[in-house]
């Protein structure tokens, strides 16, 4: 489920992944839960963010995004396939296998 603007909006800057910019929003479990996001939202948007970070092709944002989200999670999200853009987590392979 995606952030409503009243959940985003109540995020400080630091919640994001460029700041300047309020791009690619990747709380804190403190931040979330400060704005009304619940656990799995607050993974979502980790998920969303490394995706979207692969998809516009741009090395150092994809880099950016995906070292703030394995920081922010503890490793419950680890990269993403940047030719299809799916997400694999810890100790699993593409389909979804432990490995």
């Amino acid at each position: 489920m995606a952030l409503t603007a009243k959940q985003r909006n109540a995020l400080p800057a630091s919640a994001f992944a460029i700041p300047s910019r309020r791009a690619y929003p990747m709380p804190t479990k403190a931040q979330a839960r400060r704005a009304g996001i619940s656990e799995r939202q607050r993974l979502a948007t980790h998920r969303n963010a490394l995706s979207r970070g692969a998809q516009r092709n741009t090395g150092s944002n994809y880099q950016t995004v995906a070292r703030i989200a394995r920081k922010r999670t503890g490793g419950k999200i680890a990269t993403v396939s940047r030719s299809r853009g799916t997400v694999t987590g810890a100790g699993m392979r593409k389909g979804g296998r432990r490995r």
